[in-house]
């Protein structure tokens, strides 16, 4: 028998191939929406390895919408202690840069095709990211969310992180 999950997930795969960038998500999306909490965000190497991006014990929020909007905040645990910028630039840039290294932050839209969700990003600490959209595999097993990044990579390496719902 046809669970009402899987049903909608199917018939929501028509909707959005009609449909370039929604203003609301769509019935199927419904399995997505709400807030997840990171517990593991993995590098993962060729060969098979993994390594954790930020450290044993990331930090970070996932959070979809209803009506189509994601944010996402990451990062490592442990960070330098980032200030406001003294009147020597190279320093301050120096520690920002460190910073901001085990940090990700961006907002923007979200739709879904099949396994695939699609974020389209309006704003982002790396403004080269603003304009793009990053495609997605996901997977949802119980109260835990798998994502699985594609190319084009952020960092230029395959990584899988692993959300529970809050």
């Amino acid at each position: 028998m046809l669970s009402r999950r899987n049903a909608l997930t199917f018939l929501s795969s028509f909707a959005i191939a009609a449909t370039a960038a929604p203003k609301r998500a769509l019935a199927g999306d419904s399995a997505v929406v709400g807030a997840w909490r990171l517990q593991t965000f993995d590098v993962l190497e060729k060969g098979g390895g993994r390594k954790p991006r930020y450290g044993a014990n990331p930090v970070g929020y996932l959070m979809y919408s209803a009506s189509g909007r994601v944010s996402a905040i990451l990062s490592a645990q442990h960070r330098i202690k980032l200030e406001p910028p003294p009147s020597t630039v190279s320093e301050s840039e120096l520690t920002c840069i460190e910073s901001i290294r085990p940090f990700l932050a961006y907002a923007g839209t979200y739709r879904i095709h099949g396994n695939r969700v699609f974020h389209t990003i309006e704003t982002s600490v790396f403004t080269n990211l603003i304009g793009t959209t990053l495609e997605r595999e996901f997977s949802i097993s119980g109260d835990l969310l798998t994502i699985r990044t594609l190319p084009p990579e952020i960092w230029g390496s395959a990584n899988e992180l692993t959300w529970r719902r809050t």
